[in-house]
């Protein structure tokens, strides 16, 4: 059993620009279908407008990434690596983020303090690797400020108690690693860090199926995983079919 992130970024740190990949969308909207599957007894106040919203968390990489309809060709880095989630700078990821917000506002207050909140969250274990410039450190600075006015605005607007919204942060925080669990297929079970229904969950592949324990799940979840490769300069798709129970 390892730590989710930990198994997700080492199939990133071994792919290769040939490789079949998920553009960061439609990981979104994968995000999206686990949380309109939740049981609404163990995770509540996951409403259509929250769906929405996580739906929307990473549309702001649609200038970067494309979606399976229009994907774009993925960029190589000078390591051998292609440039993805895990290794960009804050020049790239700041604007897909702040994208991603105002879209997730779009479906009101609520949607857009818990993504606004998840992206703030995510600054913190870039900031604590030290690797920045002191200008990507101003900028990364900057942003939370901004957020932090954002969430204190809309926060009065949000409709739940401060208690209810931290729990759906946690929801949207959840799925948005789950969705990368399962386009990423780490060979470990994994285990996430947020807790649900009282504890945390954890995933593994076994027999054809990804298994959920605890199961929060109201059904057998079927999702269509959009994938996309480039060969000789040409897109190609396949959409593979996973069933989370």
């Amino acid at each position: 059993m390892r730590p989710a992130f930990e198994a997700i970024a080492e199939t990133q740190q071994q792919a290769s620009v040939s490789d079949w990949y998920v553009t960061q969308p439609d990981h979104g909207l994968i995000s999206a279908e686990l949380a309109a599957a939740f049981d609404s007894r163990k995770v509540p106040n996951v409403r259509e407008p929250v769906q929405q919203a996580i739906a929307m968390h990473d549309v702001g990489w649609m200038q970067y990434d494309g979606d399976i309809s229009a994907p774009q060709q993925p960029t190589q880095l000078e390591t051998g690596v292609p440039l993805s989630f895990t290794n960009t700078e804050p020049e790239m990821f700041l604007k897909a983020w702040m994208g991603s917000i105002q879209a997730a506002q779009s479906t009101g207050p609520l949607g857009g303090l818990i993504v606004s909140a998840h992206f703030a969250r995510l600054t913190h274990p870039y900031l604590e690797r030290g690797v920045a410039s002191a200008d990507q450190r101003t900028a990364v600075e900057a942003f939370l400020h901004r957020e932090a006015v954002r969430v204190e605005r809309l926060l009065p607007q949000a409709g739940l108690p401060l208690e209810d919204i931290e729990a759906l942060i946690g929801v949207l925080q959840f799925c948005d690693l789950a969705s990368l669990y399962l386009c990423s297929n780490p060979v470990a079970p994994v285990e996430f860090p947020q807790e649900l229904d009282g504890g945390r969950v954890q995933l593994s592949y076994e027999q054809g199926s990804f298994r959920m324990r605890p199961n929060l799940l109201d059904h057998v979840l079927i999702l269509e995983i959009p994938c996309v490769r480039w060969v000789d300069g040409k897109a190609e798709r396949e959409i593979i079919p996973v069933r989370v129970q």
